[in-house]
């Protein structure tokens, strides 16, 4: 695990210096880099080290036998055993005992097709001095992050955005259609940044630079295709346990200590459950506690029914309104971008890093096995379809978890899925065209967020049903713009190591053959993985209602911090950039601190894209 940056073009030493310098959070057990010369310049590889696995040989980069091929390596791959054994076999002598260097004799070995060898998570830049060839590549889903520009035919890439602009070629213009995006999404999807220069490579893909030029490939894609249709239940409940127990185990190869974060929910209870199997000692757990506990947040209480069942040494982090006030912009600027997705895993993750170097978490499940409000909405809105096809009434159709809301699923299902998707984002496209101003038009209501979408959820297989098809959609856009995202960079703000077990891209490709109707079944969500789930937690936590670690921020933001979201949203702030409609922004926020805390969403996305350009902008 670590931060890796590099370039191809003749910056003096002191470029990538900077550059190490400024993501040492990332890697603070180590730094190294090779500085290689060819016929229009050098190639720059760098990276800063946190040692998990060889933590006296691994250190990076790492060549070859001959030392033809290099590497530097951010993230894990868990077979790196099975796979050196095959290596070996193969004829490759090996160094050092860390998995980073499986990484340079398997490229040796297979070429680019051996990134379908490794599973793990993983950014990796490989330099191959016999063909002159910088590759870049990043794993299967996007759990480890990588930026990269190109400009004056030289490339440029690290692991952050802040390590990009370290670089004296990048630019600092805004992209305006990245940020339209993302007051709809709260977050700026890849392959956009904040900035115009930089771009992410997408996950899946790599980017292969040699002397015919520069070129992106996908190398994996995931194919929704439904193969558990009418096959035996309880054969995939015994399928998806073997799989998971399996993905916990190999990710609790480590050689520093180890732990977990523990909601209380599903997901985290069950990873917990089975590396208490595995683990030779007590495993360590953290729930994040908020001080002044709304009631519905109960996160605590049924977190601490897990760490008594399996006995773990659980520790519990607090926190409080006015952390989240001295700690915001603090957290936005490690972000890079404006991002109004979930960060409380900042103040978690700080506090873990104190006991451990590793945590396992339950991320992925929801993308995977259904369980959000979108997802939810999919069921009744293909029953009320298929009556108004049919014509027939719809009064006595079972809408499920929208029963009580009847109109609104009526409303939504004369919208294609990927414009209703956008009900449970922060400003819809019509939205938009009120908050901004003149300026805040003709700057971003070109861009359509719905397009972006739409042609994502289109790339799915026809054959996938309408949920899975959603799924496909949340896979290749929330899970990584969000969910990983803020989950990568804020524990390694850290230098915390967090790995994904139903990330493994066995339990994803099996996901992707589940029938929808076997995700949400009836009323409930995640059916399968319940079933599953019910082996090892107990029936109070299959029960609760989804909560995770979320900020109360309807309530935070409309009491304790509603002072400071009417002083950031003030006219006299915003009219440093003129994007929005003051008085649309002031009635809002009026209306929000009052009585609706429907808008808190619209609220966060506009704070934290003010004080992201006040405190963290580059110019």
């Amino acid at each position: 695990m670590c931060g890796i940056c590099g370039y191809t073009d003749n910056q003096p030493h002191g470029v990538l210096q900077a550059m190490l310098k400024r993501m040492a959070h990332r890697g603070p057990d180590d730094s190294g880099y090779i500085i290689d010369g060819v016929d229009d310049g050098h190639v720059t590889l760098g990276m800063a080290r946190l040692s998990i696995i060889d933590l006296s040989g691994g250190h990076q980069p790492i060549p070859n036998e001959d030392d033809s091929i290099w590497v530097v390596f951010n993230g894990e791959i868990y077979n790196y055993i099975e796979l050196r054994e095959e290596l070996e076999r193969a004829g490759h002598s090996f160094k050092t005992m860390s998995d980073t260097e499986t990484i340079v004799h398997a490229y040796e070995q297979y070429g680019i097709d051996f990134l379908h060898k490794l599973n793990g998570m993983f950014a990796i830049a490989i330099w191959d001095k016999r063909t002159e060839t910088l590759m870049l590549a990043r794993d299967r889903f996007g759990v480890k992050p990588l930026c990269y520009m190109e400009k004056n035919k030289a490339i440029v890439f690290a692991s952050e955005i802040n390590t990009m602009l370290c670089h004296p070629l990048t630019g600092r213009e805004i992209d305006h259609e990245a940020l339209s995006h993302y007051f709809a999404l709260r977050n700026i999807p890849a392959p956009f940044t904040v900035y115009k220069d930089i771009r992410v490579l997408l996950p899946g893909h790599a980017l292969i630079k040699n002397k015919t030029g520069t070129k992106i490939l996908k190398w994996y894609d995931l194919n929704m295709n439904a193969a558990w249709q009418d096959r035996d239940e309880n054969a995939l409940i015994e399928r998806i346990d073997e799989i998971l127990r399996d993905s916990v185990r190999l990710r609790l190869r480590a050689d520093v200590s180890y732990g977990a974060f523990l909601s209380g929910g599903i997901d985290s209870s069950t990873v917990v459950a089975i590396m208490s199997q595995y683990s030779p000692k007590p495993v360590q757990t953290f729930s994040l506690a908020f001080a002044d506990m709304p009631a519905h947040k109960n996160d605590p209480y049924f977190a601490r029914i897990v760490a008594s069942q399996y006995a773990t040494a659980h520790h519990e982090c607090v926190m409080s309104w006015s952390d989240l006030q001295q700690g915001l912009s603090t957290v936005i600027c490690h972000l890079g971008q404006p991002f109004a997705g979930v960060i409380s895993s900042y103040w978690l993750s700080k506090y873990m890093s104190q006991h451990v170097k590793v945590a396992l978490s339950g991320d992925g499940a929801d993308d995977m096995f259904a369980s959000y409000g979108h997802h939810r909405l999919v069921w009744p809105i293909a029953a009320a379809r298929l009556a108004k096809a049919q014509g027939r009434p719809s009064d006595d159709l079972d809408y499920g978890f929208f029963n009580n809301r009847r109109d609104f699923v009526e409303t939504m299902s004369a919208y294609e899925p990927w414009q209703w998707r956008l009900a449970y984002t922060s400003f819809m496209e019509e939205d938009k065209a009120h908050v901004f101003s003149k300026k805040g038009k003709e700057l971003f209501l070109s861009y359509s967020t719905t397009d972006f979408l739409k042609n994502i959820y289109l790339s799915c297989n026809d054959k996938a049903d309408e949920l899975n098809k959603m799924l496909y959609l949340d896979i290749n856009t929330l899970l990584h713009n969000e969910i990983l995202f803020f989950n990568d960079m804020l524990s390694m703000a850290s230098s915390l190591e967090v790995r994904t077990p139903f990330l493994d891209y066995r339990m994803v490709e099996l996901a992707a053959s589940i029938p929808g109707s076997l995700k949400i079944k009836g009323l409930t969500l995640k059916y399968i993985l319940r079933c599953v789930a019910a082996r090892y937690v107990p029936k109070e936590i299959l029960d609760r209602p989804k909560e995770g670690f979320v900020l109360p921020k309807n309530t935070w933001l409309r009491q304790g911090l509603s002072s400071m979201v009417r002083e950031v949203l003030s006219a006299e702030r915003l009219s440093i950039h003129g994007y929005f409609d003051t008085r649309y922004v002031d009635s809002l926020v009026k209306r929000f601190i009052e009585a609706d805390e429907t808008l808190t969403y619209k609220v966060w996305t506009l704070m934290i894209f003010q004080i992201w350009l006040e405190s963290c902008y580059h110019k």
